[in-house]
């Protein structure tokens, strides 16, 4: 989403990233995993992986989810859902209260 005014990208709201966690939450009590680990295995699988080398040396890492505006934050949010449904067979709520 961008500002109509300066055209600049709407950063994420608060309300989004709190949605976002209380859904990795859930998924982490779900399937015994730390909402960490949860969080690490969606934004691998929607943002991809990072590649860089030191000295000949390769690394890979989760691309961060910082960057992410708003409406790319709630893309984030509807692959979750999609997300938990394929990997962990379970229908999240789509009423969650943010916690």
């Amino acid at each position: 989403m961008k500002c109509p005014t300066c055209h600049r990208e709407k950063p994420k709201s608060n309300a989004q990233r709190d949605k976002w966690h209380a859904m990795c939450r859930e998924i982490g009590n779900h399937v015994g995993l730390t909402p960490g680990k949860v969080k690490m295995s969606i934004k691998e699988d929607y943002f991809g992986l990072d590649e860089w080398r030191l000295n000949g040396k390769w690394y890979r890492g989760v691309r961060p989810s910082e960057s992410a505006g708003m409406a790319e934050y709630a893309d984030l949010i509807t692959f979750t859902y999609q997300w938990a449904a394929e990997n962990c067979d379970m229908v999240l709520d789509d009423e969650r209260e943010a916690t």
